[in-house]
């Protein structure tokens, strides 16, 4: 097992243990006093502990149904920096599968590790718009379907868009994120065959 594939084989055990436990409103939640409840710290103006500002969580990506077929899933462990920063790693697993007689049968198994950022830019005027800025890390392994040959390539995406993130609870949300590669044509071209459009959603829980 390599060492991406270790990475993010802890963060799915990471985010499947404590991800639903975040449903839960928080104890110091100001919504009853009809306002948004802090992110950071208490409401006598205490700075939240580490733990309490961690989000975990995960989502899916991806997805392009019959020909080519591919779905991913991607765990992710976030931190509320400040109010409007949040900070995050997260891993990625994608398969992606072509068939004949439109392609060459190929499949492809996409490891990778990203590091991202979320701020929240205008909350005045569209609260929970964050921009979104990350690099992904991938280890992408390729077989050769007519004659079982396997190869491996390694492939770095800069992504850079849009996150819109609808608040469940204090520390978790249904994220609709809307990202561009920056790195699409890359000339081994692998990305066009994972990626399949520079343009990459996602829909994710944290």
């Amino acid at each position: 097992m390599s060492h991406i594939q270790k990475i993010l084989f802890v963060l799915c055990l990471l985010s499947s243990s404590v991800a639903f436990g975040q449903l839960t409103e928080d104890p110091e939640d100001r919504r009853d006093q009809g306002k948004d409840p802090f992110k950071t710290q208490t409401i006598d103006g205490d700075p939240l502990p580490f733990s309490q500002r961690l989000r975990f969580g995960g989502g899916i990506n991806g997805f392009r149904f019959g020909n080519p077929f591919s779905l991913g899933v991607s765990p992710v462990v976030a931190y509320q920096t400040t109010e409007r920063l949040i900070l995050g790693i997260g891993g990625t697993y994608n398969y992606t599968h072509y068939k004949a007689p439109y392609y060459v049968p190929t499949t492809y198994n996409q490891f990778g590790v990203r590091g991202f950022a979320m701020y929240e830019f205008i909350p005045s005027i569209l609260p929970n718009l964050y921009l979104h800025g990350e690099i992904e890390n991938s280890s992408i392994q390729v077989r050769d379907d007519q004659t079982s040959q396997k190869s491996s390539v390694g492939v770095t995406a800069p992504l850079v868009g849009l996150t819109y993130s609808q608040p469940i609870s204090r520390r978790f949300g249904v994220n609709l994120t809307a990202l561009y590669n920056l790195n699409y044509n890359d000339p081994q071209g692998v990305s066009q065959y994972i990626y399949g459009s520079p343009l990459v959603i996602r829909l994710s829980f944290f």
